[in-house]
């Protein structure tokens, strides 16, 4: 009996040197789903070798789960100066979240870690959307045309804390766009930091050396992010990574309901008055993105702050900006054109006609008045302009308008439509020949 039982335990020995499930707990896992499924596929592989430049030691735990442009998926466990399969994959759709769910879940319970991290690595879009087609979100997989939309990635790590019981400690996205109010708030239940590009990233995306170079043992989440932030701009600030424009930052998410509060306040001063020049001024001004309905958060709400005098909206706005600077915790910018770029980006298209109606199923919009506001500064400029116009004898401005209208502002035409009835039909006394043209284009405005 004694003699079986010296076998079983040196099997069990054995099983514990070379299987992950038996892995000691360390303080950091850190985890990349990488799709390079798609043009980017040489910059994942660069990618990897840059992070066994640092690879995995007694504390730190280096996982990747990389799919090919032309070749299936594996997972690897990375080492210094080694990237090391694991595993063979096959081919795996990198846009269903849910395969994502499966990686973060299985690394967890093979590499048990206090912390964790996960970077998702592809192209990102933060939120945008073309003729209706939402392409907004993450993780877009060319073999199957799918990827992981803002929702979707709220589920998915809604199912990872689940598994977990607790929050996760950082998502990371290497990818353009991501760092935006909307998307954070997505998943500002379940991820404790989300550190993201409010900007489009260079191809090179994160210096892996440099930010695991910076992760020293017995650091937590909060500094980690701070240092992962500070590592990525001096790599493009003429480091590792040569000089480029380039935005990062670190989003404290318990913090977010608070910074919707006060946008929430600033929204209903906004509402209460008529500050439409001053926002189309702002607007004009604002630190804007590779999608240009993008803004700066933060830029927006100081420009406001300084031509808008109302005694409400400067409280507001003060808010508003001691909410953001608890909120975001790590901002850097390198080059001169993001200058003004302070770490949260959010939807504020400056026509209505650019304005998706596909916004409004976002967490973000549903739960705050942020896209209240911006229909309200759409109406109250819109009417105001075209009315003025046609009183004077120019039917341009509606012209104009019309030819633009669609689907995504019709809240707005339902508004202009109401008040042109009422100056120009109900109130009367213009030309009959402006009357007869303002009818027409009333009747036009209606179809779109």
């Amino acid at each position: 009996m004694s003699r079986v039982m010296s076998i079983l335990c040196l099997v069990l020995v054995m099983l514990c040197a070379v299987s992950p499930t038996f892995a000691a707990q360390k303080e950091w896992t850190w985890m990349v789903f990488l799709n390079a499924d798609n043009n980017l596929d040489s910059f994942g592989v660069g990618d990897q070798e840059e992070m066994a430049k640092v690879g995995s030691n007694d504390w730190l735990n280096i996982v990747s789960l990389i799919d090919r442009e032309n070749g299936p998926a594996s997972l690897n466990y990375i080492e210094k100066g080694a990237v090391t399969k694991v595993k063979d994959m096959g081919e795996l759709d990198m846009g269903d979240y849910k395969v994502m769910v499966n990686f973060v879940k299985e690394t967890m319970a093979a590499y048990p870690a206090k912390h964790y991290a996960l970077i998702i690595w592809n192209h990102g879009s933060g939120w945008k959307s073309y003729d209706d087609v939402v392409l907004k979100g993450i993780s877009y997989d060319d073999s199957t045309g799918n990827h992981i939309t803002t929702e979707q990635l709220g589920l998915a790590m809604n199912e990872i804390k689940a598994s977990m019981g607790r929050n996760f400690d950082v998502l990371g996205m290497d990818a353009c766009l991501m760092q935006m109010m909307e998307v954070a708030y997505a998943v500002k239940t379940s991820v404790d930091y989300v550190v993201a590009s409010e900007e489009t990233e260079p191809g090179e995306g994160y210096p892996y050396d440099g930010v695991l170079g910076a992760l020293k043992s017995g650091m937590g989440p909060a500094e980690f992010t701070k240092v992962w932030v500070k590592a990525y701009a001096a790599s493009y600030n003429g480091g590792s990574q040569g000089t480029s424009s380039t935005t990062q930052s670190s989003v404290d998410c318990s913090k977010l309901s608070n910074l919707k509060d006060a946008i929430d306040g600033f929204a209903k001063a906004s509402m209460a008055g008529a500050f439409g020049t001053q926002f189309k001024d702002a607007l004009l001004k604002v630190q804007k993105f590779y999608y240009r309905t993008n803004v700066d958060l933060l830029h927006l709400v100081k420009l406001l702050k300084a031509t808008v005098k109302d005694e409400a909206m400067q409280n507001a706005a003060g808010k508003l900006e001691d909410a953001y600077s608890q909120a975001v915790v790590a901002n850097a910018t390198t080059g001169s054109t993001m200058k003004n770029a302070s770490g949260l980006a959010v939807y504020f298209p400056s026509s209505s006609y650019s304005f998706s109606v596909e916004y409004n199923k976002l967490a973000f919009a549903q739960e705050s008045l942020w896209d209240e506001m911006v229909q309200d500064f759409y109406k109250k400029t819109t009417a105001p302009t075209v009315v003025a116009d046609i009183e004077n004898g120019d039917i341009s401005s509606l012209i104009n308008y019309v030819q633009t209208a669609n689907s995504n502002n019709r809240e707005v035409s339902s508004d202009l439509v109401a008040k042109l009835n009422f100056r120009v039909f109900t109130e009367g006394g213009l030309p009959s020949s402006t009357q007869d043209s303002v009818k027409t284009l009333i009747s036009e405005l209606k179809t779109k």
